[in-house]
């Protein structure tokens, strides 16, 4: 009985450190090439079943666009970027199986949905031979995987050039319906100058137009 309970805490002891490491090395990501060497270490290094990790960028408030990390197959890979997995994930908090979505995908292979706040989320994928470990698995990673989707969205928002005042000042109108001509009456400078200042903010969104960049600005908490 003794030597039961000395190696279950050894275990979690272990769980403990690897967990704590984990959570280092993500406080020290600074670019996105910091998270992908992460998410490969932690893949190659097969850390509890660890595979994989998709990242949800709004682009505007109801559309989502995915990224994957990680050295996978172009057919999971493919998956992973489907409408109806951004749809479980943005829907749900349960893990589920891959082969769900198709005979042909592993049935060991799992998806652990992340909520980490408002438009904030992601997906972790996890290798589970036993099905009996889904809940420990999801228990460990849940925390993690919290900590990974906010350092990727930390970055996210670093790619974005800086938004000046005076543009932040046009972007706040136009959210509220008002034309180029309008802003510059409120703002008392020449519609060219409107125009100028929504157009540099489309540029450093890299947006399509000025609504989408508005969307962008107000995911991003920019305005």
């Amino acid at each position: 009985m003794n030597a039961v309970i000395s190696t279950n805490m050894t275990t979690n002891n272990c769980t403990q450190i690897a967990f704590s490491n984990i959570v280092k090395k993500i406080d020290n990501i600074k670019t996105e090439t910091d998270f992908r060497d992460l998410i490969l270490e932690l893949q190659t290094s097969s850390v509890s079943g660890f595979v994989g990790f998709i990242a949800f960028n709004h682009i505007t408030p109801t559309s989502l666009e995915s990224k994957v990390f990680g050295h996978l197959s172009s057919d999971i890979h493919q998956l992973l970027l489907r409408k109806e997995i951004q749809e479980h994930c943005n829907r749900d908090a349960l893990p589920i199986a891959l082969h769900q979505f198709g005979s042909l995908y592993p049935q060991n292979l799992f998806l652990l949905p992340v909520h980490a706040g408002h438009n904030e989320h992601g997906a972790i994928l996890l290798h589970i031979d036993n099905p009996q470990e889904i809940e420990h698995l999801c228990w460990y990673w849940s925390p993690i995987a919290t900590y990974l989707v906010r350092a990727y969205i930390k970055i996210s928002k670093q790619r974005l050039k800086p938004i000046t005042k005076r543009e932040k000042d046009c972007l706040l109108w136009a959210c509220e319906g008002k034309t180029s001509w309008e802003i510059s009456q409120i703002l008392g400078v020449s519609e060219r100058t409107v125009n100028f200042h929504l157009a540099n903010c489309i540029e450093k969104t890299n947006s399509a137009n000025r609504l989408q960049a508005i969307a962008k600005c107000v995911v991003s908490n920019i305005i």
